[in-house]
């Protein structure tokens, strides 16, 4: 009894084995490190007084407000959080058309249930204040960092472009962690038809347009729809700097504390796979707004050889015209007055899978060989380069990674494709390649 004793004494004295608890979701607070205490998002959606301004969603370095702040509401991944929003637009693409019955009465209220217990919806962006349309009621206040290497005290405006079939809001996260480190960032979302799903003026919304098949299909459709994209990319740019005005938010208390401080000859011009598309096209038409470039996992070229079309995109961005008709765009039409293409520095961040493609990554090597022939006799302007993240699909260069449980990702893999690379070590390598581009203006 007594040996039983002791050693029931010693097994209780003994430190306890500590269990390592895996996350249920890869966290993003890595990513968000800098200077400024919060970031305030503002949403500025479709104005009926205003047609020209696309949506945006508005990031910033802000800080509460004194001597009273007030309770600070973090912002959520999707405007208002519209999950069964977002979902019905997705489910119009890869499951039934919304204007047919089977969508109207089974995919939409399934997709409604869906969204109740859909993970993301349950999330918030870390270190993140939600600023509301009302103008006399914000937790916060714009507060100004230096982000330039020349310690001037203008600030950086970077305008982001969402990607084909995205909402302006699946890369949130490398939007909060640019204006974490003193950056204001403007991602829009874009109303041609090419995002999933968006609101309108008038209150109605306009679902992605699919594109015709076979004999039917036109090469026009993308060109005019990227023409369409950039006019409203240059347009929110001088809306937001103040060279354009008008909507029932142009007067926002928050937008008339940041636009003193915004240089409009330090626009960065950004965008994800289309939205890279999108800002090459409006840098090329506008090369003195822009001081730079950030194009992720951009799509550059365009491959429907069967129906004999296949053309660098846009072709705008390499000095070209736009094809006419067949024979592999070696027959050019709609003249374009800068022949010189796309001339500002530019960091070209590719994922692996993008740069499996020959004809794309050729087309990628060529728009970056292009401007740096262009600059090459002025040593003050840093080199255009271009790097592959290893392991890497398309999906990684936006924040599906860090909505869903990494159980479910799995499960998910054949329709979310993140590849073999860490979700949030990818992630980090996009963000550095960036800041150290970035730190050179």
């Amino acid at each position: 009894r007594l040996v039983a004793l002791l050693l029931f004494v010693q097994q209780s004295t003994t430190t306890p084995t500590i269990m390592k608890v895996t996350p249920l979701f890869h966290s993003p607070h890595r990513l968000l490190v800098g200077d400024a205490p919060l970031v305030g998002v503002l949403d500025l959606p479709s104005s009926a007084s205003n047609h020209e301004r696309p949506p945006i969603r508005l990031f910033f370095p802000a800080t509460t407000v004194s001597p009273k702040p007030r309770r600070v509401k973090q912002a959520r991944y999707f405007v208002n959080n519209r999950v069964s929003y977002v979902l019905q637009g997705f489910a119009h693409i890869a499951l039934a058309r919304h204007t047919t019955k089977l969508y109207k009465f089974v995919v939409r209220p399934l997709m409604w249930m869906v969204s109740l217990f859909f993970p993301v919806r349950f999330l918030k962006i870390p270190d993140t204040a939600l600023v509301t349309t009302k103008k006399d009621d914000s937790p916060v206040r714009y507060a100004p960092l230096n982000n330039n290497s020349n310690k001037s005290k203008s600030q950086s405006l970077i305008m982001f472009s969402h990607g084909l079939t995205g909402t302006g809001e699946e890369n949130a996260l490398f939007c909060t962690a640019l204006a974490k480190r003193g950056y204001v960032v403007a991602c829009i979302h874009h109303r041609d038809g090419s995002s999933s799903r968006v609101p309108m003026p008038d209150g109605t919304c306009k679902f992605y347009e699919h594109l015709p098949n076979g004999d039917d299909y036109s090469p026009n459709h993308r060109l005019e729809q990227v023409s369409f994209r950039a006019k409203e990319f240059l347009y929110a740019t001088k809306w937001l700097l103040g060279e354009e005005q008008g909507g029932d938010d142009y007067d926002h208390p928050i937008l008339q504390q940041i636009r003193p401080k915004l240089d409009t000859k330090k626009v960065i011009a950004s965008g994800f796979s289309y939205g890279s598309t999108t800002c090459s096209l409006a840098a090329t038409a506008q090369p003195n707004r822009f001081q730079c470039a950030v194009f992720l996992d951009g799509w550059f070229h365009v491959d429907y050889s069967s129906k004999g079309y296949l053309y660098n995109f846009p072709p705008e961005a390499f000095g070209e015209d736009w094809p006419n008709g067949a024979n592999n765009g070696n027959e050019r039409s709609h003249v374009i007055e800068n022949k010189e293409g796309l001339t500002i520095p530019s960091i070209f961040i590719n994922s692996a899978k993008f740069a499996g493609f020959p004809k794309l990554y050729a087309a990628t090597t060529t728009l970056a060989n292009n401007i740096n022939t262009h600059n090459k006799h002025d040593s003050t302007i840093p080199e255009s380069t271009l790097h592959v993240i290893p392991n890497t699909q398309h999906q990684n260069f936006c924040d599906v990674g860090f909505w869903l449980p990494k159980v479910l990702l799995r499960r998910l893999g054949k329709f979310i494709d993140l590849g073999d690379a860490d979700v949030l070590e990818a992630s980090e390598n996009i963000l550095d390649l960036t800041l150290k581009f970035l730190k050179q203006f």
